[in-house]
């Protein structure tokens, strides 16, 4: 007699939609933007060439009134060094004074905030890591500016223009650590770009459909944005840091030799920290800003994870061309007038 029964567990020997075939028609969806995406990108890019043609227009004025603002200033810092040697509650007077002058002076054209700015705009970049990298690089100015200035004034004995000369060279190797920072970026950039096409080359020979990077079927097909965003290594951050610290504070220089003309050299290095804090400030602000901007333009760039993935790429590279050309003319240049203080 054959029984009735069956397992109320049956096995359906066909197999589900695949959730790769909904992924691929959801991406489809996505690739074709709108017309209200596309204007919002050109009016983006309209708006950053704006920009920058306002910004080259101004620059000589940005920078002669950038100039005649570090003078009146120095004269202050000055005046107030010799006060102090006669009433040392001056002294509360200069600290004040050089935090104000770190805060302000960083915001006038200087080749640290192009560093800083190009580089985060055009590159991935946490949050956290670019403050440590903005207060690093403020701190580490200051600190070339004592370690030089005391070097050469108290083991050599030097003159103020030995010092100057000396800082002038300081600042040709900011340059040049400029450059290595440009052409870093770019190798990496090209580096990534092969890298993710031969990956969808990889792909498109064993698959015959398209789908995001991960749709579930068991196998990444190609690298996301961020996977291959977060190549940016702790190397491309120490030399940021060592392309604007090792460019050392005019202010922080001019404040050493006055303080050591007066006697009161401590107190020119206690002004020289205080000029770093102020300046650490303003360039954290300016990170944060950079940030923000880069995350609210980033929304109309791409629509998917393939375009979010070669468009980081394509900034990248476009960062580090700029940095290179920047690198080249402040070094064909030697342009005396930009902030040495970012």
């Amino acid at each position: 007699m054959k029984s009735d029964y069956h397992s109320p567990v049956e096995v359906d020997n066909n197999p589900p939609l695949s959730s790769c075939a909904h992924h691929q028609s959801h991406e489809h969806a996505k690739i074709h933007p709108t017309p209200v995406s596309w204007l919002a990108r050109i009016s983006v890019l309209l708006l950053f060439v704006a920009s920058g043609y306002m910004l080259w227009q101004q620059w000589p004025a940005l920078l002669m009134e950038s100039i005649k603002w570090q003078r009146d200033i120095n004269g202050q810092l000055s005046d107030l060094l010799y006060d102090a040697q006669q009433n040392i509650t001056a002294a509360y007077s200069l600290a004040g004074l050089s935090f104000l002058y770190g805060i302000f002076h960083s915001l006038g054209p200087g080749h640290g905030k192009m560093i800083v700015t190009t580089y985060l705009a055009t590159n991935p970049a946490k949050i956290k890591a670019s403050l440590v990298m903005t207060v690093v690089s403020a701190f580490v100015q200051a600190l070339v500016a004592i370690t030089l200035v005391s070097i050469l004034l108290i083991f050599f004995k030097s003159s103020m223009r030995q010092v100057n000369d000396a800082a002038d060279q300081f600042i040709s190797y900011s340059f040049m650590a400029m450059l290595l920072l440009g052409a870093i970026v770019i190798y990496r950039s090209l580096k990534q770009a092969w890298q993710l096409r031969m990956q969808q080359q990889h792909h498109n020979h064993n698959h015959n459909h398209n789908h995001g990077s991960e749709c579930g079927c068991g196998h990444k097909h190609f690298a996301s944005a961020d996977e291959i965003n977060n190549a940016t290594s702790l190397r491309e951050y120490i030399v940021i840091i060592f392309s604007i610290g090792i460019r050392p504070c005019t202010g922080a220089i001019l404040v050493l030799l006055f303080a050591n003309m007066v006697g009161l050299y401590w107190l020119g290095v206690i002004s020289a920290i205080l000029m770093a804090v102020g300046t650490a400030l303003t360039t954290s602000a300016i990170a944060l800003l950079t940030l923000s901007g880069k995350k609210i333009v980033s929304r109309y760039l791409a629509t998917n994870e393939r375009q979010r993935t070669m468009t980081g790429i394509i900034l990248k590279l476009f960062g580090g061309i700029l940095l290179v050309l920047l690198a080249i003319i402040l070094l064909n240049g030697h342009s005396y007038g930009m902030s040495p203080v970012l």
